[in-house]
């Protein structure tokens, strides 16, 4: 409960606060979370560790480590903002779209329906908030969080302009596939085994669970998979990349096409992920074998 009076309070006292204001007291938050949270602090190293790679100096697997817990501070910032946020504003001067017009439009218009999957990466919340100003809403499936009262005001704080953000469960998922094969757009993480199937893929060169539900309801609807990946620049501006449609493999053996599919996607995320680790918000250890920090 005290996750929930805390987001609770800091929207209501907090949330109008300017942006540049929020962050310097996300930077504290953050730096207290990386000082004491050691389990946390542990978690970030270890994924860092196999991002960046076994070979990568100490040093520069603390600075992501450190960055991992600053951007993760700021979503936070940003999602007690967005009620008040001026979408259009945002939109016209802090977000910049790649791929909107080539890849994202003609999934579209085919209606059959698009499914936007990203990862927990830069301000991808913002990313997705921008697509109002393109004319397209989305219907996000989010992770149930406990008390339910706090995933309520969460997926309000997120749903305040516009789009429907819901936790995953039998209800949502209905209205997820209705959406869908009324061609429309939603929403579905790729990195993180929430609530649903999972299966273990190789990711950053070592296998992990990793959820299959944007290849499934893809294979299921005939839907569009359009990967999202919105890099946090300069602050709270947006440099959002639509990529091109992930075409998926249909050998006739369902399994293997499942793994090579949530494979190929996954992919795509590294590209990105590789060039800016920092940028990955993920604060849980994704793979089973942990190393800790040195001494």
């Amino acid at each position: 409960m005290w996750k929930y009076l805390l987001v609770l309070s800091s929207a209501r006292l907090l949330g109008r606060l300017p942006t540049c204001v929020l962050y310097l007291l996300a930077a504290v938050a953050a730096t207290l979370t990386y000082t004491f949270a050691r389990g946390l602090r542990r978690n970030v190293w270890d994924n860092m560790r196999h991002v960046m790679g076994p070979n990568a100096p100490k040093k520069e697997l603390r600075r992501a480590t450190r960055r991992v817990f600053g951007n993760w501070a700021k979503s936070y910032a940003d999602l007690i903002r967005l009620p008040h946020l001026d979408l259009q504003k945002f939109f016209d001067q802090r977000l910049v779209y790649h791929g909107f017009e080539e890849n994202m439009l003609p999934a579209i218009t085919n209606g059959k329906g698009v499914i936007i999957t990203s990862g927990h990466f830069g301000n991808v919340e913002l990313g997705i908030q921008g697509l109002l100003g393109k004319g397209v809403k989305v219907t996000v499936l989010t992770e149930p969080l406990q008390p339910p009262a706090l995933s309520r005001l969460i997926d309000g704080l997120r749903g305040s302009k516009g789009h429907a953000f819901l936790p995953v469960s039998i209800g949502s998922i209905k209205t997820v596939l209705r959406s869908v094969k009324a061609g429309g757009v939603v929403g579905i993480t790729l990195d993180r085994d929430i609530e649903g199937r999972s299966i273990r893929v190789p990711f950053c060169g070592t296998p992990a669970s990793m959820p299959v539900g944007a290849v499934e309801l893809a294979t299921r609807t005939g839907a569009t998979i359009v990967p999202i990946f919105a890099h946090r620049r300069n602050g709270d501006a947006c440099e959002a990349f639509l990529e091109p449609p992930l075409e998926l493999v249909n050998s006739g053996d369902p399994q293997a096409d499942l793994k090579t599919n949530v494979r190929r996607l996954l992919e795509r995320f590294e590209a990105h992920l590789r060039r800016d680790p920092g940028q990955w918000t993920v604060l849980e250890a994704v793979w089973d074998s942990q190393e800790d920090e040195e001494p």
